[in-house]
């Protein structure tokens, strides 16, 4: 039976390699078809970027180190882009992607306390990657019907920085969290079939998506920082979680072969731009799914037994000792609406999406051994029903260009977001997280807002983007400048900074249950002086 399971696991990686050869093959006929000689059509573009964080704040989890002024992240990329037009019917894409990072002594030191240690890996192991990030084929079967096949990113939603609808795909937010103002550059692509059917004769077009099951673990859901390193969140710096709860990827209620998709309807009805979707996909937030028994370094505590008294969900046992990291698959029903209004010179947009059966760590009145010594979170997880919704409004100002001499009126935007969760019951101790004891409410709300200013001639672009968590407290702040140096360089400095009502500390070695820190807490003292330098070809 081993060597079955040997053979088969190869011969799905392998089949699994051979997958992008295979859409391209398939394509051939109708690339064959016309060669459409007279044309351009073989497109390159790219960039190669040089990227610089440093550590603003010294950290509060780094004991006996002094992190302010440290190099948390010295990144060389290089991003290329092709495009083949076979025929006026066929398109082959590719993006790749290469990334590499210096070991600089700030990210040694988070080695020396445990960070990626899971499997005796160095922290430049995690964050360099070279990578074909989207691989297709576009395909014009007729005037009405495109289909697109192989690995793509599918983009449902409105919202920035905080998502609704945009659940399709998860994000990697472990190079540079949810900092990154291009989503593309985090969003995970996977294998799918899409078809786009356009209905002009009722305004509006059907797109619909399927992934069969194909994809590498690491496609699959929102990646945040769990290994120790540069964004791991206060108070768990070094701390890599996997050696206690590694990912399971076959968890009965969140296999990573199990087929989703999803279908939407885009239209207009008016002046109005909408849309309303269903999908099936894996929940953007890993869960922890914990252990039936308790972890060995545990058991010398008195009153401590082998039994955790915690029943794990999708399977009898987990992967790790104290348990393991799923993403549940969840049903996700939305809608969305834009329009430009005459009458404020603005444009707004509004989204929700009905996510059932949304998943929640929670606190038990009885806590598990590691929830009591360790950290809240280890007592189970539960479904309850939640609405996201967002509202916002695009405007541009022209005062700024009396008042601040901008060449142009400044870009403003503001949104609000807030999830609902439905049937609340505060007694059942909800967490915003595992890890910490943030209680979730009823409804959280964030209010983000960006400010976006031109000058000479759009070459030199300062912007603001401000960010606050309205029903805990704490937030974020922006500011950067992005200067034009060439046609083909830019240079960006920002600042990213937060502030918070709150923050973890340990307790003999762990996070009481007493704690209470939410969102911005987890980013306490994380804040960073980052600068990049862009060659666009």
């Amino acid at each position: 039976m081993k060597q079955h399971t040997t053979k088969f696991t190869r011969r799905s990686r392998l089949c699994r390699a051979l997958i992008p050869t295979a859409v391209m093959v398939a394509a051939s006929p109708l690339v064959l078809a016309d060669d459409n000689r007279g044309e351009d059509r073989f497109y390159v573009d790219g960039y190669l970027r040089e990227e610089v964080s440093v550590n603003a704040k010294n950290w509060q989890d780094t004991p006996d180190y002094n992190d302010k002024g440290k190099v948390s992240m010295a990144r060389t990329t290089l991003r290329l882009n092709l495009d083949f037009k076979a025929n006026d019917a066929v398109t082959l894409v590719a993006k790749g992607r290469a990334a590499k990072e210096f070991n600089t002594p700030f990210l040694r030191h988070l080695e020396s306390m445990g960070a990626n240690s899971y499997r005796d890996k160095k922290l430049t192991d995690l964050y360099n990657d070279v990578d074909l990030r989207e691989w297709y084929a576009d395909i014009k079967a007729s005037d009405r019907v495109k289909f697109r096949i192989g690995k793509q990113q599918i983009v449902w939603g409105e919202t920035d920085f905080f998502v609704a609808n945009d659940l399709a795909q998860g994000y990697d937010n472990v190079w540079r969290s949810f900092l990154e103002p291009a989503n593309e550059e985090l969003r995970k692509g996977n294998i799918i079939l899409k078809t786009n059917i356009d209905v002009p004769e009722a305004n509006g077009g059907i797109e619909a998506f399927i992934r069969p099951g194909w994809d590498r673990k690491r496609d699959i859901g929102t990646e945040i920082d769990v290994y120790g390193g540069r964004w791991s969140s206060q108070p768990y710096a070094g701390v890599d979680f996997r050696n206690i709860d590694p990912y399971a990827w076959h968890n009965a209620k969140a296999d990573i072969d199990r087929k989703t998709g999803g279908v939407r309807w885009s239209g207009m009805a008016g002046d109005t731009n909408y849309s309303v979707s269903w999908m099936r996909t894996f929940y953007n937030s890993p869960i922890m799914n914990p252990s039936p028994t308790t972890p060995v370094f545990l058991l010398g505590i008195p009153g401590v037994g082998a039994a955790s008294g915690v029943t794990p969900t999708g399977g009898a046992t987990t992967a790790g000792s104290a348990g393991e990291i799923i993403y549940p698959i969840v049903n996700v029903v939305g809608a969305t609406a834009s329009r430009y209004a005459e009458m404020a010179d603005a444009v707004f947009s509004a989204e929700v999406a009905f996510i059932k059966d949304a998943p929640f760590n929670f606190a038990a009145a009885t806590p598990s051994p590691m929830t009591q010594y360790i950290a809240p979170g280890f007592d189970g997880w539960k479904t309850r029903n939640v609405v996201a919704a967002m509202a916002r409004m695009d405007k541009n100002f022209a005062f700024t260009q009396s008042l601040l001499g901008t060449e142009k009126p400044m870009f403003f935007s503001v949104q609000l977001f807030d999830k609902w969760i439905r049937n609340f019951d505060e007694n059942e101790n909800l967490l915003y997280s595992v890890g910490w004891g943030g209680r979730a409410k009823r409804h959280n709300t964030l209010v983000t807002t960006i400010f976006d200013l031109s000058y000479d001639n759009g070459r030199i672009h300062p912007q603001l983007v401000l960010g606050s968590d309205v029903t805990n407290g704490g937030g974020f702040y922006i500011p950067s400048v992005t200067t034009q140096l060439s046609k083909n360089v830019r240079w960006k400095v920002e600042y990213d900074g937060f502030w918070d009502n709150g923050y973890a500390r340990t307790v003999h070695g762990g996070v009481p249950g007493s704690d209470r820190t939410t969102l911005f807490g987890y980013l306490h003292h994380r804040d960073q002086i980052y600068t990049s330098l862009t060659y666009q070809f």
